[in-house]
């Protein structure tokens, strides 16, 4: 592997650490895991839309570090599959999932908004 691929996976490695443990962290203080997961969901999936919206499709390392590293692991899509097992859990996985990508979008809206206005500023 070369020093930019290697640079690449230490930025997004660090940014999953950061990511991961910043969840567990509000996990831990929020206490209840099923409402505290679908807030971090629900979050982090607006975070990413709004890095989206500011990075439009240029990849930097900042972006990785915040969306393929951080904001990846802070979120935790995968627990929400296994809290859908439950009888109520498929209604509250599907209307957390749909909400997720609702907020992306949003997220996405307002940071090409915020970037668009910006430029016409100047």
């Amino acid at each position: 592997m070369d020093e930019k691929r290697w640079a690449r996976a230490a930025v997004v490695f660090a940014g999953g650490a950061l990511g991961t443990g910043l969840r567990v962290a509000l996990l831990d203080l929020l206490g209840h895991e099923v409402l505290g997961l679908a807030l971090i969901n629900l979050t982090g999936a607006f975070l990413l839309g709004v890095v989206s919206g500011a990075y439009a499709n240029r990849i930097t390392m900042v972006r990785l570090f915040l969306a393929v590293g951080g904001l990846a692991s802070f979120t935790s899509w995968s627990t929400l599959t296994l809290q859908s097992m439950g009888p109520d859990g498929v209604l509250v996985a599907a209307l957390e999932t749909a909400a997720g990508v609702g907020l992306a979008g949003l997220g996405h809206l307002a940071a090409r908004t915020l970037k668009l206005r910006r430029r016409g500023r100047r």
